[in-house]
């Protein structure tokens, strides 16, 4: 009973498994599906199977609709509930029976199963069956095919044999052919039969172990051996000792056929019998011994292979094929033999001469141009079937010179020696007219150094470059040196004059000119140089050093200034403030102030081209002078309220002049800019407060003291007393004032610690040191302001001079001046930097005074 129910579960898997084979069959081929849905059909027909769940084609929505065909039949359904929970109690009750008793298996699902059990022998049996007439089929074919398929093996074999034996016939005929025609010397007759016969030959690779097919290869090769043999006779004995031809040119031609055809060992041994015979005369008369083969005389080589060309050109080209180029092969050993023979030269050459040097340099990049130029239609496979260039004439020759253009450096290391020593003089006497712009040794240095770049650019890119690059560096930093602030220093003894400032304003012209070009100049070295060198290009520190000149030269300038006002603050101070009586006109040093500054500060307007820089010089100046006129002021103690009167009178006269320096030299309308106004009023305008505080009357004392506060604005006694010092009064008539003043200063609040206006007067400095001093701020403004010093520089508003004023040799357009976008460096990485950090300090700056200002003004209100 065990046995036959482990058959029946055996046999549900096997029609499960069927089943489901079937459900994937009709997902990859939807045209099964009826016959799969048939064969489930009869398989569940075969096991009775009668609950419509277990159909394939179950629905579960129309078997749903079935038992509801309405909505009062979905009153029924606690009763199909209870239907449905009995039939899977009696189905559990069923499973667990046939489970549990097996013994129980009623004798009809033995017989059914049984009954599956014969059917599947049955269907083995047939299957069997028909795999044994198939195979008795098959042997029948065989049987009824066997001859024909013979007889097509035979014939098949047939046609291969006769097609063998009639290229056998033709090979043989044509080494007989061959043989015959070799002897008689007809070379392009032999040559289209040995190719033929080499085709031949192919198709008996697999045959020489036959041998009769071995006895015909050697007797192929050996003519192959013979007939070159018989080609390269011919070049010995049909070629003299310089390589013209003895025989006929188309003997010689035929010959060429065959070596074609043997190969490119036959080919190569022809062409270099033929290179050689041709060079030997080339080789014999520039020894390195001789005379003639010296650098000087190099252009002697390139003429002796210019007439061996021009001979295969008329002579020999009827010859050789036009695929051999063997007048390449001739140009290419000559470049191989010259190279070799300048490397002797030049290593054995105890002294080499510069001009010998380059002449022959370029003599050589001509030549091997031209080489190129002949040759650049003439192309080779490589082994992955690419297109290469069968020769490369570039740098060929030349670059046995390379590792001697030390020379070439040295000699313009010279030159540009000598051309800064002669500016140091040339300078002095070259703006004689006054019509120049920048010095015009600039010009000269940058043009100089434009042809050399392009001079050495043909001649190497690489080392000898790199060199150059640095030999530029160095002597524009001589150049700044020397000729800039070395023309400032030269000029000293000409301080105050007028000439003095012509020189220091073109210096900062010149100055800002190199700096801009010089990042031009950085540009050109980076684009021509090889790569390998173009990260060490960096000409940052030439550029800083053309940026301080810059800020030396406005240094310079303030300084003869204030060396030149010295005899009318000299003046000042000797008027007797002390004992005045009367205020008249402004005072006589006013007025030789203001002729002076006047006249000198008008030509350096006029000269200084970029604004910017004229502007800078402005700030600096009014902040020198303010300083020191106000410590001439505290030097003219005890100054009377007539004094103090008359000297505010002059203090006016003063900030007027002060006030038009933006307006000095100017070409056209222009007005002061608030930022310097503003600058001047506040500078002045303590002066002016501390010369109202003098003038105020001491009596009546509390008069005084309110006006004291209403003017300086703080409770400092220190700065009271200091006051009441420059007013010239005694120490027993200062007491009863300053008691006065510490009563009135705790019943204000808002007074300041320090008066800004008395703080002055605590940080004087000496007038020798006030130039000095702001060297620092001179620099950083510089370096603020040079960034965008291009933008306002236009040449073509300026006079020219020279060679186009302020033209630059490495801009675009090498005939006119430079556009401003091509001279700006802001686009630089540090002129961004520069011009960042200047707004970042202007900012804070304007912040800070703008606080103070109100800070006066409430003081004030």
């Amino acid at each position: 009973m065990e046995k036959t129910k482990r058959s029946g579960l055996s046999i549900e898997k096997h029609v499960q498994h069927a089943m489901n084979a079937s459900e994937t069959a009709n997902e990859a081929d939807p045209a099964s599906h009826a016959v799969s849905t048939e064969l489930e059909h009869r398989v569940l027909t075969i096991l009775n199977v009668k609950n419509p769940l277990d159909s394939p084609d179950f629905n579960a929505t129309e078997f749903i609709n079935r038992l509801f065909p309405n909505e009062q039949s979905l009153a029924s359904v606690d009763h199909v509930l209870d239907k449905l929970g009995r039939k899977t109690k009696d189905g559990r009750a069923e499973a667990e029976r046939l489970t549990h008793a097996p013994s129980n298996f009623d004798s009809e699902g033995a017989h059914e199963l049984q009954k599956a059990k014969d059917a599947i022998q049955d269907l083995f049996q047939k299957i069997q069956d028909i795999k044994s007439k198939a195979a008795q089929s098959e042997a029948m074919v065989q049987d009824i095919t066997q001859d024909v398929k013979s007889l097509d093996y035979a014939k098949r074999h047939l046609t291969h044999s006769m097609t063998v034996l009639k290229r056998l016939q033709m090979l043989v005929t044509a080494v007989d052919q061959l043989e015959t025609m070799s002897q008689n010397k007809q070379y392009k007759e032999s040559a289209q039969l040995l190719q033929a016969v080499m085709q031949l030959m192919s198709h008996f690779k697999s045959y020489k172990s036959v041998p009769q097919i071995g006895e015909l290869s050697e007797r192929i090769h050996t003519l192959e051996k013979r007939l070159e043999r018989n080609v390269i006779d011919e070049f010995e004995q049909g070629l003299d000792t310089e390589g013209r031809p003895q025989n006929q040119h188309w003997l010689l031609h035929d010959a060429c056929l065959v070596a074609d055809v043997l190969g490119d060992t036959t080919k190569e041994k022809i062409i270099k019998r033929f290179v050689d015979l041709q060079l030997y005369g080339y080789r014999q008369i520039f020894r390195s011994s001789e005379e003639v083969s010296q650098i000087d005389n190099i252009s002697r080589r390139y003429g002796f292979l210019k007439r061996i060309l021009k001979a295969c050109d008329e002579e020999y080209s009827d010859i050789f094929p036009s695929a051999w180029a063997v007048s390449g092969r001739i140009s290419e050993k000559f470049c191989i033999y010259t190279r070799t023979d300048i490397e002797q030269v030049l290593s054995l050459a105890q002294r080499i001469d510069v001009k010998d040097l380059l002449r022959a340099l370029q003599l050589t990049l001509e030549f091997e141009s031209q080489l190129s130029k002949r040759y650049e239609k003439h192309y080779k496979y490589d082994e992955s079937d690419q297109r290469q260039p069968m020769f490369r004439f570039e740098k060929s020759i030349s670059v046995s010179f390379q590792p001697y253009l030390w020379v070439y450096i040295e000699a313009e290391d010279k030159t540009l020696k000598s051309m800064i020593q002669s500016y140091i003089s040339s300078d002095m006497v070259a703006d004689e007219d006054g019509s120049i712009v920048v010095l015009p040794s600039s010009t000269d240095l940058f043009y100089f150094y434009r042809e050399t770049l392009v001079q050495c650019a043909r001649f190497s890119t690489g080392k000898a470059f790199w060199d150059l690059c640095q030999l530029f560096s160095k002597h524009l930093q001589n150049y700044c040196d020397e000729i800039l602030l070395g023309g400032l220093t030269c000029t000293e003894s000409k301080l105050g004059t007028l000439e003095y400032y012509r020189f220091a304003s073109l210096a900062l012209n010149t100055a800002d000119y190199c700096c801009i070009t010089t990042s031009q100049l950085e540009e050109k070295l980076k684009e021509k140089i090889d790569a390998e060198y173009r990260e060490k290009i960096d000409l940052q520190s030439v550029k800083d050093a053309f940026m301080r000149t810059v800020s030396s030269c406005v240094d310079a300038m303030v300084r003869s200034l204030d060396t030149g006002s010295e005899t009318q603050f000299q003046q000042m101070m000797r008027l007797p403030w002390s004992t005045m009586d009367t205020v008249g006109d402004q005072s006589a040093y006013v007025s030789q102030l203001q002729e002076s500054m006047k006249r000198y500060i008008t030509m350096i307007g006029k000269t200084v081209a970029n604004r910017r820089y004229f502007r800078t010089f402005g700030d600096r100046f009014v902040e020198m002078f303010i300083n020191k006129y106000l410590s001439h002021v505290l030097r003219c103690k005890p100054i009377t309220e007539i004094g103090a009167e008359q000297m505010l009178l002059d203090t006016h006269a003063i900030k007027t002049l002060l006030t038009d320096i933006p307006l000095m030299g100017a070409d056209q309308q222009t007005t002061v800019p608030a930022s310097y106004g503003k600058l001047v009023s506040r500078g002045i305008s303590k002066i002016e407060t501390l010369l109202k505080t003098v003038m105020t009357p001491v009596d009546p004392p509390e008069g005084y003291v309110e006006s004291y506060i209403f003017l300086i604005g703080d409770k400092s006694i220190a700065n009271f007393t200091r006051v009441l010092e420059l007013k010239g009064l005694k120490k027993p008539d200062q007491a009863p004032l300053i008691d006065l003043f510490q009563r009135r200063a705790t019943q204000h609040a808002d007074l300041l610690e320090s008066s800004p206006v008395l703080a002055m007067i605590e940080s004087q400095p000496s007038s020798s040191s006030l130039v000095s001093s702001n060297f620092p701020n001179a620099l950083s403004t510089s370096l603020s302001t040079i960034a965008t010093s291009a933008s306002n520089f236009n040449p073509q508003t300026l006079p020219s001079f020279g060679r186009n004023a302020l033209s630059s040799p490495f801009s675009p357009t090498l005939d006119g001046p430079a556009s401003s976008s091509s001279l700006s460096p802001a686009g630089s990485k540090a002129g961004r930097l520069n011009e960042n950090f200047r707004k970042l300090v202007m900012t804070g700056m304007a912040f800070r005074k703008d606080l103070q200002e109100r800070r006066e003004q409430n003081q004030n209100e």
